[in-house]
């Protein structure tokens, strides 16, 4: 995404004295770019400075207004809330920082204006559509202002909590005075009066020549005539982080008012950026984050300024243990790469406000989607463009908001591989949606196919075909493919993220929605979640994520080729969708865990393991597959099955033919490999593994084979195909990669084995000693008999 990024001040410069502002804005700036955001920082050229004029700033709003148009941004960010009156009229998406609680600071500077400029301030904020603040109480502060704005905050408010943070490698303090050195540092703002705790500190540093206060503040810009004289005794920011380096503690102090209690200030997290513990008042938010890591000292009372110094003097570990909280507190949340994710959640689907007038809402008929309608209103506007009401006509046709009435349906938006159904993915999407289509609800699925569509009723499924018109809506899949290269998906996974780039993902999923009675959303992998969000926010009803793995995380793992930067981009946006999602289906404990560590809300998250088809295995009947795919009659059969372009799967066969088969061959154990799906490598791995393509049905097959084992070196979620051999009585043994995510004990329901020669003694046995084999068959089919498809999807309903 390509980001316009309007700052009050030009770019942080280590030699010149540097703003709150400017340190904010380089910390988020350098997080997008790390996201893989392409940023484009501009501000408006200093008054006084009009010579030094260049392109990175503008001078008027006819100037900027060029620039934006000629530079086809995607999102637009500013920094300060004033610079929104500089923007031009903008389809694009704004996001302001309003990081300053500005109505408080007023109070404080000019009392005289408060009630201009805060008529003002709710004017430009009408031109914003989503906002960052530092802290809850600032989001609270905020509401009121944006009902007064007109934006409709019923649902939920359009804001969203990044606190000022560090940037980067936090500094390490490095004091070789011997004296305990506590700084203040800072601008002298008139909401912040804290001579009572300098005048104990002086009094302090004159008692004890074993400490020092420093004092490191300047005027209040705008105070008066010398208020640019006395800014110039704050040194240039290389200057002051050397400084603040060379203390010990820094302080956060000042009489107690209503700005304080406010504030998420920038100073303190300089002192945290440079290594210092804090000492800060109990009234300000940030202290609740002190005291929680441990991270300083939180103090209502200039008096116990006495106690913590003496306490320190005495016991010199007190200080390193608080600079191991402000470590901790910085890496759990005070650093730009976890604070700025509510922020990259909105930018992976940026949406304008929406700016009602609450005293009187639209009524639609019941049958009708009240959200869509608005939409469509907003289409046909009479101050619209005739291009505009042409298309909003024509949208209106084509997706109706009349909806049948009936049992609300499920709709399911996937990857496309799902037929011949013969791995892991296919196998969970396509008997989950069989079996939550006997439960009494029809499933409707769409996939990356623009011709079909698919039914699912009573476990039966129906083809369908879209009309011709909505596959003429959608830009060619080429174009597609190549703009989700270009933003650093990786092309191995591709066909999981599809959806970020291909609107005909969107328009599918609409069309659907409008024309069949959904109550519910069933994306299956993150991305697909955007296109049911679309629907969702025109027809209601909740989406399902079900996350097969943690995909960011996997594919970190699997292709070594991935830069920081798209590894950044993938984890994002997986985060942002699980967010946007009403609930999340893990197949394992560990993925769920792991989603909890991201920050995804716990009681939304639910772990329902994979089923298997209990049915089809115990009533096959099996085939001779020695016969049916010309194996040695005398070769016992070790099976395997999955999709050979996934990487771990050929890795698996890759062991099996240079680590296993020799070493049973010097054994002189015969046995051959039946590797059933897609996808094989075009060159012989083994003489020993047969290859045998997509098989219909598993379940006449993996029952006539003797042994299966799965020797995977990688990989994520939960191995499937485990709970298929359980459930065809064939006996299993397999790494501990390779049955990851299964409760199951080694010796119990399976053969648990990592090391090779271990893996091999355990085929020999157990081909030999078909008391041991029909013991470990006999445990794992009990393990899975209450893993049967429609029992499992039952624990789905309510979360739909």
């Amino acid at each position: 995404m390509k980001i316009l990024y309007l700052s009050l001040d030009p770019p942080l410069n280590l030699e010149t004295v540097a703003t709150g502002n400017q340190v904010r804005v380089q910390g988020i700036l350098e997080t997008l770019q790390m996201a893989g955001h392409d940023i484009v920082q501009s501000f408006p050229a200093p008054d006084h400075n009009t010579s030094n004029f260049t392109s990175d700033c503008y001078r008027t709003k006819d100037e900027l207004e060029s620039f934006i148009s000629g530079k086809k941004f995607d999102a637009i960010v500013v920094g300060y809330w004033s610079l929104l009156a500089h923007l031009p009229d903008t389809r694009l998406p704004v996001i302001l920082d309003f990081i300053a609680p500005r109505i408080l600071e007023l109070m404080f500077q000019d009392p005289d204006s408060l009630l201009e400029k805060t008529a003002e301030l709710i004017e430009t904020l009408q031109r914003a559509d989503h906002f960052l603040v530092g802290n809850q109480r600032q989001s609270d502060l905020l509401l009121s202002l944006l009902l007064q704005a007109g934006f409709d905050c019923r649902e939920q408010m359009p804001v969203s909590i990044v606190p000022i943070s560090t940037r980067g490698e936090t500094g390490l303090s490095e004091n070789s005075s011997g004296k305990l050195r506590l700084i203040n540092a800072g601008v002298n703002w008139p909401w912040r009066n804290s001579g009572t705790y300098k005048n104990i500190l002086d009094k302090l540093s004159g008692q004890n020549e074993r400490v020092e206060f420093v004092e490191l503040t300047g005027a209040c810009p705008g105070e008066g005539s010398e208020a640019d004289e006395n800014k110039t005794s704050l040194l240039n920011y290389a200057a002051m982080q050397e400084e603040l380096q060379a203390c010990d503690i820094g302080l956060e102090l000042g009489e107690r008012n209503t700005e304080r209690e406010f504030s998420h200030s920038f100073r303190s997290i300089e002192y945290l950026q440079c290594g210092l513990p804090i000492i800060i008042n109990t009234w300000i938010p940030l202290s609740r984050q002190i005291e929680k890591y441990n991270a300083g000292w939180v103090i209502e009372e200039a008096g116990e300024l006495k106690g913590i110094v003496e306490s320190i003097l005495a016991e010199p570990k007190l200080l390193a243990d608080k600079k191991i909280g402000m470590e901790n507190l910085i890496k759990a949340e005070l650093n730009y790469g976890s604070s700025c994710i509510p922020l990259l959640d909105y930018l992976a689907l940026p949406i304008k406000a929406e700016k009602k007038n609450l005293q009187q809402p639209k009524v639609a008929a019941a049958a009708e989607s009240p959200r869509l309608l608005e939409f469509l209103e907003k289409q046909t506007e009479v101050k619209s463009s005739p291009v505009k009401v042409f298309l909003g006509a024509v949208f209106k046709t084509l997706f109706c908001p009349s909806r049948p009435e009936s049992t609300p349906d499920i709709l399911m938006v996937t990857r496309s591989d799902l037929f011949p159904t013969d791995h892991g993915a296919a196998v969970k999407i396509v008997r989950t949606a069989e079996s939550l289509s006997r439960q009494g609800r029809d499933v409707w699925l769409t996939t990356d196919s623009r011709r079909d569509y698919y039914q699912f009723k009573e476990g039966k499924r129906k083809t369908y075909r879209f009309p011709f018109y909505i596959r003429l809506l959608c830009l060619p899949r080429l174009f597609a493919f190549a703009r989700l290269l270009l933003k650093g998906y990786p092309e191995s996974n591709h066909f999981l993220y599809l959806p970020v780039t291909d609107i005909s993902y969107v328009v599918r999923t609409i069309w659907l929605a409008s024309r069949k009675p959904v109550g519910a959303y069933q994306a299956e992998f993150p991305a697909y979640v955007r296109p049911c969000r679309f629907a969702r926010s025109l027809f209601g009803g909740k989406i399902l994520l079900v996350q097969h793995n943690i995909e960011y995380v996997r594919i970190k793992n699997q292709v070594p080729e991935l830069t920081r930067k798209n590894y950044f981009t993938l984890k994002n946006l997986e985060i942002a969708m699980c967010r946007l999602a009403d609930n999340i289906v893990a197949v394992s404990e560990n993925d769920r865990q792991k989603m909890i560590e991201d920050g995804i809300a716990a009681e939304k998250i639910h772990t329902i393991p994979h089923g298997v088809d209990l049915q089809a295995f115990r009533n096959s009947s099996p085939v001779d597959i020695r016969m049916k795919y010309g194996l040695p009659a005398q070769d016992k059969v070790l099976v395997y099955h999955g999709t050979y372009s996934y990487p771990p799967n050929l890795e698996a066969m890759e062991v099996m033919a240079k680590e296993i088969l020799p070493r049973l061959e010097l054994k002189g154990v015969q046995v051959s490999v039946l590797a059933i799906g897609s996808k094989a490598p075009d060159f012989p791995l083994h003489e020993k593994i047969h290859f045998v393509g997509s098989i219909d049905d598993l379940s006449t097959v993996i029952p006539a084979a003797d042994l299966a084992v799965v020797p995977l070196q990688d990989g994520g979620g939960t191995r499937m195909k485990i709970l298929d051999y359980f459930a065809a009585g064939v006996p299993v043994i397999s790494t501990t990669k390779g049955i990851e995510g299964i409760p199951v004990k080694h010796g119990d329901e399976a053969l648990i084995i990592n090391d090779y020669d271990a893996i091999c003694n355990g085929i020999e046995d157990l081909l030999s000693d078909n008391e041991a084999a029909e013991k470990l068959s006999e445990a794992a089919d009990r393990f899975v008999d209450s893993l049967s498809w429609d029992k499992i999807v039952r624990r789905y309903l309510p979360l739909l």
